[in-house]
């Protein structure tokens, strides 16, 4: 049975404050609450102590949140780290999740999202006990297998080999139905890492690699790994465990929970040991989701507040002018009410297509008539910011097999982002977006090419980024994330090319078939 989550937290913050206020809730929540005031504090605090759970401020003097989480997962990568960062601070927020930060909340931090917050954190550290508790199990039904075995061979060694292709040695009948049969990769090595034994399922994804050193099989390595748990094994006979990233035959990689357990002769030595190795590529999916999840819900928050700030003032200008029987002024809060609905509703189906991954239903049909269908629904949009909308479909394409659904959002998103890059940019007395399809060799070429308000260097290259936004409160950061997957899912490539003020030319390229 798994054992209770450990409910210690360590708070770090260089605002007295802060920590006062946090620690209180943190104790009504039933935490065992530590506080730091500097990241030096914390990280001494945290030797100590160990915390399962590290609650802490992006921006300190002295060692920061990024730089106090980077050692943290040095001393030990279990540990759940939070972040607390500023409405400002997005980017480091984002930062901190390529370092394996586990969430983040924002200042002023809410009691009710902090509390959500942990509960996905413990529960993230549930999973993971869950699966370590599952990994023992498989250890000791081993280990009570193989002393029965012993018992019943009475022999003088434990020869637990896998036959080579000479067969002159056997796993034992008994033990190699078990052997073979439990669904995690199984092997034996010895003292020079050679395999002496593999299951079934090792032979599935690495094929029959009895023979053959570990470290040449599992890394594509030409010598040792610096903390191999085998090494370990054979040092001290105790058992050693890792998460690890094996190569399979194929060249996909795998996330492992590796599990060292020594076997031994009967006068204690260790002659062989064996491995177990379990895929947790579904649990660090899920750490993933749940962590992109916390981030999405921050940046949408930033997000909805600005639009709904847009939709009052709308409502309040159809108000105004109903009051008043001033029709302009009804007109414009119209105009700006649907606006604002419609960026809404946009976000709102980004965040459903983010939510759930989806297959591509695929149809044959023209590119032409695919091309004229997309610019016709982008056209009145262009018509009504007096923006000029340029075509220039080739004639020469035929058709191509694509989910028309989902590839005419990923376009339509495009389009809508060179019609808002055009809107922004005041210094040009007018400007215009070209839409052109052609066909290249094998592909069919998309540009959507305008002269707006173009993309700074050092943003052009987060544009594609999961959060991402170049327009602040009013995006949310999904569009050209969500656009970018729905290509790669038509095994197509996006690019983007961009001047600061003088415009941006995206190019998407979708194969004719796959």
């Amino acid at each position: 049975m798994t054992e209770p989550i450990e409910k210690k937290i360590l708070l770090v913050d260089d605002e007295e404050d802060i920590r006062e206020v946090l620690g209180i809730s943190l104790s009504d929540l039933g935490y065992d609450v530590y506080t730091a005031e500097t990241g030096e504090e914390g990280l001494e605090i945290f030797s100590k102590i160990n915390p399962p759970i590290v609650l802490t401020d992006i921006k300190m003097p002295g060692i920061d949140g990024i730089e106090l989480l980077r050692k943290i997962k040095t001393i030990n990568p279990n540990t759940e780290v939070v972040m607390i960062t500023g409405h400002g601070d997005m980017d480091l927020a984002i930062k901190s999740f390529k370092d394996e930060a586990s969430d983040f909340i924002t200042k002023p931090v809410d009691v009710d999202v902090l509390e959500t917050t942990l509960k996905r954190v413990c529960e993230k550290i549930l999973i993971r006990k869950k699966l370590r508790d599952y990994t023992v199990h498989l250890e000791k039904l081993l280990e009570k297998k193989t002393a029965a075995l012993r018992e019943t061979q009475q022999t003088s060694q434990t020869a637990i080999e896998a036959p080579r292709t000479d067969e002159k040695t056997q796993v034992p009948g008994r033990f190699r139905d078990l052997f073979n049969q439990l669904p995690c990769y199984i092997t034996l090595q010895d003292r020079d890492l050679t395999f002496t034994s593999v299951n079934s399922r090792f032979k599935e994804d690495f094929g029959d690699k009895t023979g053959f050193k570990c470290y040449t099989v599992w890394k594509h390595r030409n010598i040792p790994c610096s903390k191999c748990p085998v090494i370990k094994t054979f040092a001290d006979g105790e058992s050693h465990q890792m998460e690890e990233e094996l190569i399979a035959k194929s060249g996909r990689k795998i996330n492992v929970l590796v599990w060292t357990s020594p076997i031994r002769e009967t006068s204690g030595k260790v002659t062989k040991v064996l491995i177990m190795a379990t895929n947790i590529e579904q649990v660090l999916d899920l750490q993933d989701h749940l962590s992109s999840l916390g981030l999405m819900i921050g940046s949408v928050s930033h997000g909805i507040k600005g639009l709904l700030t847009g939709l009052d003032g709308g409502l309040y200008l159809m108000d105004s002018g109903l009051c008043k029987d001033d029709k302009d002024q009804l007109r414009e809060g119209l105009e700006i009410t649907k606006e604002m609905a419609g960026k809404i509703r946009n976000m709102v189906l980004d965040i459903l297509f983010y939510a759930k991954d989806r297959e591509l239903d695929r149809e044959v049909i023209k590119v032409k008539e695919f091309a004229k269908d997309v610019a016709e629904v982008a056209a009145p949009k262009f018509e009504q910011l007096g923006i000029e909308f340029i075509r220039e479909f080739e004639r020469s394409m035929d058709y191509f097999n694509v989910d028309t659904r989902l590839l005419h959002s990923a376009l339509i998103n495009v389009l809508d982002n060179a019609a808002d890059a055009c809107t922004e940019d005041k210094s040009k007395a007018s400007h215009h977006v070209k839409f052109a399809v052609k066909k290249q060799k094998d592909q069919i070429l998309f540009e959507i090419i305008d002269n707006g308000i173009g993309i700074a260097p050092e943003t052009s290259e987060k544009i594609f980024d999961i959060f991402f936004s170049a327009k602040g409160k009013q995006g949310t950061g999904l569009g050209l994330f969500i656009t970018q997957k729905i290509v790669k899912q038509h095994g197509g490539k996006i690019s983007a090319s961009s001047q600061k003020g003088r415009g941006t030319c995206m190019t998407i390229r979708i194969p004719i078939t796959r």
